[in-house]
């Protein structure tokens, strides 16, 4: 009489179908998190100086930057000074995000075009101050 051994060599299987299918859901929500992020949106590197008051821009402003270089970009794209003149006559509203190290002279010069173009509500975009703790 043969006798067989019915417990030990049991094989142990492991589902990782729902564990892929979790991570995967997770990779798209953080893709879809950083393309409509507003840091992910500018294209140019801009460091914005602190300011303790600001004021929120309209929704519908036009977004102007300027790196520490002095090259200019309208809605990510760049441009010259003269295409920001006929890209800002029919913007109501201006959102301006200059950065700290850029010459002071470049940005009137843009603050300079936008009013001539009738430009009235320029918004300074402003990083938030550090708190001391």
């Amino acid at each position: 009489m043969t006798l067989r051994r019915r417990h030990g060599l049991q094989s142990t299987y492991i589902n990782l179908t729902p564990l892929i299918d979790m991570c995967l859901v997770l990779v798209v929500f953080f893709v879809l998190c950083l393309t409509t992020s507003n840091a992910a949106m500018r294209s140019m590197l801009v460091t914005l100086p602190a300011a303790g008051s600001a004021d929120a821009p309209r929704l519908e402003a036009l977004e102007i930057a300027i790196d520490r270089s002095g090259a200019i970009s309208v809605d990510r794209k760049p441009t010259t000074l003269d295409e920001l003149s006929r890209l800002a006559a029919r913007a109501p509203s201006v959102s301006l995000l200059a950065d700290k190290e850029a010459r002071h002279g470049r940005v009137v010069e843009v603050v300079d075009a936008l009013r001539r173009c009738g430009v009235r509500d320029i918004y300074y975009a402003t990083a938030a101050p550090l708190e001391d703790l």
